[in-house]
């Protein structure tokens, strides 16, 4: 058993097993720490931590992310824009430029949700963000497969694959944002058939999911 085991392991999927030691991932203990892991911190969410969001002259002629998707997002009711100004540095000088101000309407605000996120700012230090502009939640559709488990440090970890179901925002559906949200459609039109992978790490508590600054 043990060698047939390994041998599956070793392909780098596996499927259920139906013995082995409490170390070897297998179904039935994923499954649910994927699960619970999806129900804490499966949102899609697009790092649109700060509202109001503005888009400047300059951000239009170059074509920036913010100044594509905002007015998608007004043609459908999800901001308003008025008209604005706001400081921004060009080199080492600050300027006081005219801007588009959006901000979230009662419909979008619906998206917005608490959720705390961090990351390093340019000097290095921690920022940490309260909240996101969220298109969707992710659930667990059906495991797909795992890695054989690997020493990294202290710890073994290894990697899911699965399939989810998402319970997309309206507006999420909508053809005209997924053309200015690419990841949005590609995980949308992806229900139940991409696969997206998952760390785990074994603590004393058993196969936990992860995420890979934690």
């Amino acid at each position: 058993m043990k060698t047939k085991i390994l041998a599956i392991l070793a392909t780098g999927l596996s499927g259920f097993a139906a013995c082995g030691h409490s170390m070897e991932p297998i179904a039935e203990n994923l499954r649910p720490a994927l699960e619970k892991f999806l129900k804490e911190k499966g949102d899609l969410c697009l790092g649109k931590f700060d509202w109001p969001i503005g888009v400047s002259e300059h951000d239009s002629r170059i074509g920036t992310r913010d100044a594509l998707q905002m007015p998608v997002l007004e043609k459908i009711g999800i901001v308003v824009s008025s008209k604005a100004s706001e400081k921004r540095k060009e080199g080492d000088i600050e300027k006081t430029v005219p801007v588009t101000r959006y901000r979230l309407t009662e419909a979008g605000r619906k998206s917005y949700i608490a959720r705390e996120t961090s990351h390093a700012g340019p000097d290095g230090t921690k920022v940490v963000h309260r909240g996101d502009f969220c298109a969707g939640k992710l659930s667990l559709d059906s495991l797909v497969g795992w890695e054989a488990p690997r020493t990294v440090g202290d710890h073994q970890e290894t990697t899911v694959a699965y399939t989810y179901r998402i319970a997309a925002a309206e507006w999420a559906r909508n053809p005209d944002v997924q053309k200015v949200f690419p990841m949005v459609e590609r995980i949308v039109k992806g229900e139940g058939k991409l696969q997206l992978r998952q760390l785990f790490r074994l603590t004393k508590d058993g196969w936990m999911a992860v995420n890979a600054w934690e």
